[in-house]
């Protein structure tokens, strides 16, 4: 960091995990953002996180580790508020972009408020905004330090973008404040071929999570066995939470006894989305999630969405780009069932939802993120 340009705008984008280690939604978002971000030529980016180092340093962005250990601290990133700092303080941004609600949201609200940075902190997630919410998995300390820390962040950042219109509604009653802009989650247009003319496929992409609850896809699959020529797929990382092995073993182990499923565990962006390129029926089954991006991959490649709960903005429903069963796997099965029966219904759900992302979830929306990143008082 010492050999840095004095006189550039320096930004920092933090956030506790890197895409060299992990590729979840808000990873890929941050990696779309940088390519617009350098597009302009008027950033020197630094990447701080606590699982890479600056061994995955390039000409993008150079990668900053905070602490030491790359396992999630286990009363949470508040514990790594004075590294983080520390970082801050020896690299001077101008700017500081947050994603994924944590104790880094406070220490950078902290950092930004003593030296006049700009800090846009991004919602990621429903839970960011809602006070008694928070992921499964974590010790009561833990939560309480990080919900505190963000809480500390909402009242402090310079600007909060939100994904959804929901998103701003539940910091504006939870927080009063208002979101300074609600952009929704972006990605590049489909380079894949489109081919649907295959063995009609059910298709699950998500992390084996509790809450993401794979569980309920085993179940439709095995509902569905009278179903024939339909394969249900399933992508995704096994799950690595404490305590979630035993759970996981026992998911697989169902997962292989069930003839009509195949689990492909983790796969690359471009394999999943020339999976969905082929696939006809695309599943959701979390209890919440903020934006997700495999709504948007599946849309943009003629997928319609059968959710089990989710329906950020009620999209599903009102713009009839699938449909959203009410967390009830009865009505998802009836659902599944009947897309897979009714192929005009299942036409007609995919042309919508493919001119809908076209219009709505292009890269153009990362260009209005960046513009809102650019308003703090960066140099041109």
């Amino acid at each position: 960091m010492s050999t840095r340009a004095v006189e550039s705008n320096r930004l920092c984008i933090v956030t506790p995990m890197h895409s060299a280690t992990q590729s979840g939604g808000a990873e890929y978002q941050i990696e779309r953002l940088v390519d617009v971000l350098n597009s302009t030529g008027r950033y020197e980016i630094y990447y701080l996180n606590s699982v890479s180092d600056g061994d995955d340093s390039s000409d993008r962005y150079r990668v900053v580790r905070v602490g030491s250990d790359p396992r999630p601290p286990r009363f949470g990133y508040l514990c790594q508020a004075l590294p983080l700092y520390k970082a801050l303080e020896e690299i001077q941004p101008h700017a500081i972009y947050q994603r994924v609600a944590c104790g880094y949201t406070g220490v950078c609200a902290y950092y930004a408020q003593r030296h006049g940075a700009n800090l846009v902190w991004h919602v990621a997630h429903d839970s960011d905004v809602s006070p008694d919410m928070s992921l499964d998995g974590r010790n009561p300390v833990r939560r309480f330090l990080e919900k505190r820390s963000v809480e500390y962040g909402i009242r402090r950042a310079s600007r909060i973008v939100t994904q959804t219109t929901d998103q701003a509604a539940l910091l504006e009653r939870n927080y009063r404040r208002k979101a300074d802009a609600v952009i929704p989650n972006f990605h590049p247009s489909p380079c894949e071929k489109i081919d649907k003319s295959g063995q009609l496929t059910v298709a699950w992409i998500a992390g084996l999570k509790p809450w993401k609850r794979p569980e309920a896809f085993v179940n439709l699959a095995e509902s569905l066995r009278d179903v024939a020529d339909v394969r249900f797929v399933m992508v995704g990382a096994d799950a690595t939470g404490k305590g979630e092995k035993p759970w996981a073993e026992a998911l697989l182990r169902r997962i292989g006894q069930t003839p009509n499923l195949q689990y492909l565990g983790t796969r690359s962006q471009s394999e999943v989305n020339e999976l969905l390129a082929r696939s006809h029926v695309f599943v959701n089954t979390s209890r919440y999630e903020g934006f997700p991006n495999t709504f948007i991959q599946a849309w943009m490649r003629e997928v319609p969405v059968v959710s089990l709960q989710v329906d950020p903005d009620r999209l599903l429903e009102q713009q009839g780009l699938g449909v959203v069963c009410e967390d009830s796997e009865q009505q998802l099965t009836a659902a599944v069932r009947s897309l897979i029966a009714d192929t005009d219904k299942r036409a007609g759900l995919a042309r919508r939802a493919h001119e809908y992302a076209m219009a709505r979830h292009s890269m153009a929306n990362a260009a209005g993120l960046a513009e809102l990143i650019d308003t703090g008082g960066l140099r041109h």
